[in-house]
C-alpha cells in the first residue's frame, strides 16, 4: 500500500505505446499517489477502484499495530478516483459507516463531507467465481439433514457428511474456532468426514491437532493445485463452514454453495445480507458454541433440512453470467462517467 502506487507509475510512464481507456485499481494502490506520479496524459486516465476489502474495518492480526495509514489511504485513494465499486453492497455500507469515527481521530485538518462525497461515487458490483454457469432447467435440491429418498438427491452426497474448509489458513478467517467446534463433534462421538482445504501461508501446523484427531476422516488437507481436483471437492461436500472475522462477499463460500453445498456462515459478516432474504434454513451463528450446535444437527438431523435454491442464487456471479455487467460498468468509467455505478448484487 506504500510504494505500489510509485512502483506502477514507474512501468507505466517507460512502457508506451497506446494510452489506456481507463485504470482498474485495487484497495492496495493509493490512487492519489499514481495519478500524481504518472505523465501527461496518462495522470488524466479514468480510475476505477476496486474495494474487495478495506483498512478501516479489516482485523487486525495478533502481530499487528494500529496504523492510521493504511485506512487513510483507502479514504484518500477513494476520494482521487472517478469511481469506487465494493463487492458488495454490505461492504460499502460498512465502509461509510466507519468513516466518522476514522476521520474523528484526526486532530486537524479534517476533509469535509467525506461520506456524501464517497456516496455519490460508489456502488457494488460482486467479482465473478470461475465456475460454469447451471443449466437452465436446473432444480432446487433438498440439503441439510435427512429426506425422503423419493424426494430427489439424497443428502447427505456420500456415506457420511462432509464438511469442508476451503480458506486460507490465517488468524483473520478463525481456524481456531472451526477446530474447536469440530473437536466438539468428535466429543459428541458424530460420525462425519472433514476436508481442509486453502493455502496455509506459512502455518502449516495450524490444524495439526485436528487432523492428528481426525486421523482417516480427515480426507484432504493444504492447497489443491489443480483446479478441477478443487471442483471434484466441492462437487462431494455437503456443508461449507465459514468462520471469517472478515468477510465482505466471500468467493470461496459463494463457489461451495453454487456446488451445492450447504453454507454455516457468521452472522457478524456479510453473509447474511448476501443469503438471508434468499434461504429459509438455518445457516448462521453468533460464537463458537453456536457453531458447533449447528453443525451438529446439520449432521445429525433434519432441523436444517429443506429444499434449497442458493446455487442458483448466486449462479449469476459466475463470469459467463457476470462479466457482461463488468463490461458495461468499464464502459461508462471509461468515458469519463462519474455518477454513483448503482450496481446492486443479483
Amino acid at each position: 500500500m506504500r510504494g505500489a502506487a510509485a512502483w506502477f507509475a514507474d512501468l507505466m510512464n517507460t512502457t508506451g505505446g497506446d494510452l489506456p481507456d481507463l485504470l482498474l485499481v485495487t484497495g492496495m494502490t493509493n490512487v492519489a499517489d499514481l495519478r500524481g506520479l504518472l505523465q501527461p496524459p496518462l495522470d488524466r486516465t479514468p480510475v476505477l477502484l476496486y474495494m474487495h476489502e478495506n483498512q478501516l474495518t479489516y482485523p487486525l492480526s495478533p502481530q499487528e499495530e494500529f496504523d492510521f495509514h493504511f485506512g487513510f489511504t483507502n479514504i484518500i485513494s477513494a476520494l482521487a478516483a472517478d469511481r469506487v465499486v465494493f463487492n458488495s453492497a454490505w461492504h460499502r455500507e460498512l465502509f461509510l459507516a466507519a468513516l466518522p469515527e476514522y476521520l474523528g481521530r484526526m486532530p486537524e485538518g479534517v476533509p469535509r463531507g467525506v461520506g456524501p462525497r464517497l456516496a455519490a461515487v460508489s456502488g457494488d458490483l460482486p467479482v465473478g467465481f470461475e465456475r460454469e454457469p447451471l443449466p437452465t432447467d436446473h432444480y432446487p435440491r433438498y440439503r441439510g439433514g435427512r429426506c425422503d429418498p423419493d424426494a430427489g438427491p439424497t443428502w447427505p452426497r456420500g456415506e457420511r457428511p462432509l464438511l469442508l474448509w476451503n480458506h486460507r489458513w490465517e488468524f483473520d478467517k478463525r481456524p481456531d474456532w472451526f477446530t474447536g467446534a469440530v473437536m466438539q463433534l468428535l466429543d459428541d462421538g458424530l460420525d462425519f468426514d472433514v476436508c481442509l482445504l486453502g493455502e496455509s501461508r506459512g502455518n502449516e501446523k495450524t490444524f495439526d491437532d485436528l487432523r492428528q484427531r481426525l486421523g482417516p476422516r480427515c480426507l484432504a488437507a493444504g492447497h489443491v493445485d489443480s483446479r478441477q481436483d478443487y471442483e471434484a471437492w466441492l462437487a462431494r461436500a455437503d456443508g461449507v463452514v465459514s468462520c471469517a472475522a472478515q468477510g465482505y462477499f466471500g468467493i470461496a463460500v459463494a463457489e461451495a454453495i453454487h456446488a451445492g453445498c450447504y453454507p454455516v456462515l457468521p452472522r457478524d459478516q456479510v453473509y447474511p445480507a448476501l443469503y438471508g432474504p434468499l434461504c429459509r434454513g438455518r445457516h448462521f451463528y453468533d460464537d463458537p458454541a453456536e457453531l458447533a450446535d449447528l453443525l451438529s444437527t446439520l449432521i445429525t438431523g433434519d432441523d436444517c433440512g429443506h429444499v434449497c435454491s442458493l446455487d442458483r442464487d448466486v449462479d449469476p456471479w459466475c463470469w459467463p453470467r457476470l462479466a457482461p455487467r463488468w463490461d458495461e460498468l468499464l464502459a461508462e468509467v471509461a468515458a469519463g462517467g462519474r455518477r454513483a455505478s448503482g450496481e446492486t448484487r443479483s
